[in-house]
């Protein structure tokens, strides 16, 4: 559609240029012949334009076609989500951390309640998780008793682990207040709770908001050295994707979680089937193998 456009813009230019040209042309030097040449040229761009044109409303009206049938599917992935993980997840306990700027989709709360699992606690990371104020950095460098000269992705894993210990439950109460009077993190729910897994909510479509490969693997390492399954997952549309920097701690990733696919996917990987799942060229597959024995829930 762009290069359809641009070509459509380019031809006017011509169109504009060669008006300009015949009209200089038969005015200085009243050459018929040169005239006649523009024209020619003109009809050729003018039946060019009219196929680009139509074109262009050719691929509209495809576009449209494909949404709609997109959009058609994403319903009938509803319709039949229930069948494929109602109970699969029973008394599963999960903690949430969203990493990036994305809000937490509707549908994965509502598939991993559907599911038998239930959310514990959800961490959010905030926007002064990018470490710019000098005063907050001297804290954190204080608090963690690292030298001056430490880098702001060291500090993010440092603080990545102080947030695993909090999210698990084997964290003191002041590293708790300590992290949101620094306003880092915001922390809400039940963290006492022992948890099965921890979802990582990650992708983000402001450079600024995104520490995949520091506070993200920071955590994820922390997780997994204490036993902890983490699953990263992020939404179908994100500018920067979390999946390449996630899959180098080897767990499980989903890049499609906002919709039912990727949602059953999570489920189905939470349950026992590991693996890189979704769309983006990261996915290893669109989704775990569905066995008669996972739609039965047996």
């Amino acid at each position: 559609m762009i290069d359809i456009r641009y070509h459509i813009a380019s031809i006017v230019a011509v169109f504009l240029a060669l008006g300009l040209g015949i009209l200089i042309g038969s005015t200085i030097v009243g050459d018929d012949l040169l005239v006649d040449q523009q024209k020619k040229v003109i009809d050729r761009l003018e039946q060019q334009f009219e196929t680009l044109r139509t074109r262009e409303a050719e691929l509209t009206s495809d576009n449209e076609y494909k949404s709609n049938i997109i959009n058609k599917y994403e319903n009938y992935s509803q319709a039949v989500q229930p069948l494929l993980i109602q109970g699969h997840l029973k008394d599963y306990k999960v903690a949430l951390v969203v990493c990036g700027d994305s809000d937490v989709p509707a549908g994965l709360q509502n598939a991993l309640s559907m599911a038998g699992a239930q959310v514990v606690s959800k961490t959010v990371v905030l926007a002064k998780m990018k470490l710019e104020n000098t005063e907050q950095q001297a804290a954190l460098l204080e608090y963690y008793n690292l030298d001056a000269k430490t880098s702001s992705d060291t500090l993010r894993r440092y603080i990545a682990a102080s947030v695993g210990t909090v999210i698990i439950g084997q964290a003191q109460p002041e590293v708790r207040t300590f992290l949101q009077s620094n306003e880092l993190v915001r922390f809400t729910g039940d963290s006492s709770m022992p948890v099965n897994g921890v979802i990582v909510l990650g992708g983000s479509n402001n450079l600024g908001a995104y520490y995949a490969d520091s506070f993200d693997r920071g955590l994820i390492s922390y997780l997994s050295n204490q036993g902890i399954k983490a699953f990263g997952v992020e939404t179908s549309a994100v500018t920067y994707s979390c999946m390449e920097n996630y899959q180098k701690e080897n767990i499980t990733t989903v890049d499609d979680v906002d919709l039912s696919p990727g949602q059953v996917s999570l489920v189905l990987a939470m349950e026992g089937e590991p693996g890189n799942y979704g769309m983006k060229p990261t996915a290893q597959k669109f989704m775990p193998s569905l066995t008669l024995g996972a739609v039965s829930g047996e």
